[in-house]
């Protein structure tokens, strides 16, 4: 029997809330009641946004690359070029990067020796692209000799991502969709790629290889892409200076300025590298492949200034020596144009574009010499008595008789600022060196004069107010010209 108590709470409960709530309903305690799930979208729902997704991307990224990548690369102006040439005889490819692209101009080599030349190398390719170069021109014109053209970094340093996905890209715009798939993948897995962060300039290669981010030039680019515009005359307006001449062949006419010959060291702040051994494998790979196919293969080592080989110092000699074993194992002829003896080669200081590449001039000028060199193989003999060996090597610095370059660094040492020069030469050359402040207005004064002393210091309450730069003159003990080379300091700061 209830209480008095349960009478009185059921009394205040209101009927409404006393009605029997059916079964299976949720309390709702006044709130809402949650809606039912959505019934899940089907597979083919799902991929279908995934297919849109990526089509919006992909078509976004080709459209972001007719305006980005550049379009004048000679990447591009090789590979259609070589395109261009594809009913032509051609015996003889040069592969390699920009110091062979700018070292042989195939009009004097065949000049000279009766061939047919084309020019494939191209500015930093690795020497896998520098296989496939080969590669293509034997199976293509069944060239009877690759000439593979190298510096010291070729092997060094054998990456170089942006570059490797220029060639690629260039390669496969001439070709079938099937080989060019075939391309892509293997870009794609290849050993420049597949471990490393530089794989995104595969799938995104606007963002390496762009033109100039302003709306001209990238109109421009766009419009020379889906126009008659060809990779050559977008180039030559491009790249101010540059003048193609035919064969895979193009070049600049600048003359490098031997007072700014730092900023043209290959050497690093931390020295030379050794050779990498995927390099040397590569060129072993390049040897085996003009082996097997009965094609010559001549290695050689292009011309630079000669500062720019002394800065290796002995590492130059040892590595170097490690790359000419292989390739004589191999049965190729091995060539170093930077130990050339005087009755052969001997490039003027107007020769060279930069530290690293000839001029126009400088390329016809050892583009005749080469000729001979390949003439002397031709005839059945020997090319090794053209240059120094590099047990010789005492002997080739023997052999420079004057200051290639001189250098110079800064410091400040107890208020004083000390300016160190650094001159490269050959051995039995002795040099001394002048030390002159330079105003605002051009005007020098001498703060120490003709000396061996290659260090000079300045007192700070010495250097008068504006001057904020050292001339630096070298020359030959017992000269008296006024020098032989200068460079500029700058002490401002």
């Amino acid at each position: 029997m209830p209480t008095s108590s349960e009478k009185v709470e059921k009394a205040e409960v209101p009927e409404k809330a006393m009605a029997t709530v059916p079964a299976g309903t949720p309390a709702t305690n006044g709130t809402p009641a949650p809606r039912k799930p959505r019934a899940p979208r089907h597979g083919w729902r799902r991929a279908l946004e995934v297919i849109v997704i990526v089509a919006l991307i992909i078509g976004a990224n080709v459209l972001i690359t007719l305006g980005f990548e550049l379009y004048s690369s000679l990447a591009n102006v090789m590979w259609d070029e070589y395109r261009a040439a594809a009913n032509e005889n051609i015996d003889t490819v040069i592969v390699g990067s920009s110091t062979g692209q700018r070292s042989f101009d195939p009009a004097v080599l065949d000049a000279t020796l009766g061939t047919t030349t084309f020019n494939m190398s191209t500015p930093a390719q690795e020497l896998d692209d520098s296989y496939t170069a080969a590669k293509q021109a034997i199976e293509d014109h069944h060239v009877k000799r690759v000439i593979l053209a190298l510096d010291y970094e070729s092997v060094s340093t054998v990456k170089w991502p942006g570059s490797h996905v220029a060639f690629a890209r260039a390669k496969m715009a001439g070709e079938s969709f099937p080989q060019a798939v075939a391309d892509y993948w293997k870009l794609l897995t290849s050993s420049s790629f597949f471990d490393g962060a530089d794989s995104i300039c595969a799938l995104f290669p606007w963002g390496y290889n762009h033109v100039e981010l302003d709306t001209e030039h990238i109109a421009t680019n766009f419009t020379d892409r889906v126009s008659d515009t060809t990779p050559v005359e977008a180039a030559e307006r491009v790249m101010d200076g540059w003048t193609y001449y035919g064969n895979g062949y193009g070049n600049y006419d600048g003359v490098l300025d031997y007072s700014t010959a730092r900023d043209h060291l290959s050497v690093s702040v931390d020295g030379p590298a050794d050779f990498d051994q995927q390099g040397l494998d590569w060129i072993q790979n390049i040897c085996d492949l003009c082996r097997e196919n009965g094609v010559q293969l001549v290695v050689v080592v292009t011309p630079r200034p000669a500062y720019n080989v002394l800065a290796y110092g002995e590492k130059y000699p040892e590595q170097m020596s490690r790359l000419q074993q292989v390739v004589e194992q191999a049965g190729g002829t091995f060539l170093d144009a930077n130990l050339a003896k005087g009755g052969w080669y001997e490039p003027r200081d107007t020769d060279f574009y930069d530290g690293e590449h000839l001029n126009h001039d400088g390329a016809t000028s050892f583009s005749h010499a080469f000729a001979g060199a390949l003439q002397v193989l031709d005839a059945g003999g020997s090319t090794s008595g053209l240059t120094y060996s590099y047990d010789q090597w005492d002997n080739y610095l023997a052999s420079i008789d004057e200051i290639s370059a001189v250098i110079s660094t800064s410091c400040l040492e107890d208020n004083n600022t000390v300016v160190s020069a650094m001159a490269y030469t050959g051995s039995n050359v002795q040099v001394e060196y002048r030390f002159s402040l330079v105003a605002e207005d051009g005007s020098t004064t001498v703060v120490q004069d003709w000396s061996t002393s290659d260090t000079c210091t300045i007192p700070e309450d010495e250097i008068p107010e504006g001057s904020s730069q050292v001339e630096v003159c070298a020359r030959q003990v017992g000269t008296a010209v006024g020098y032989e080379r200068y460079c500029m300091q700058d002490i401002s700061g």
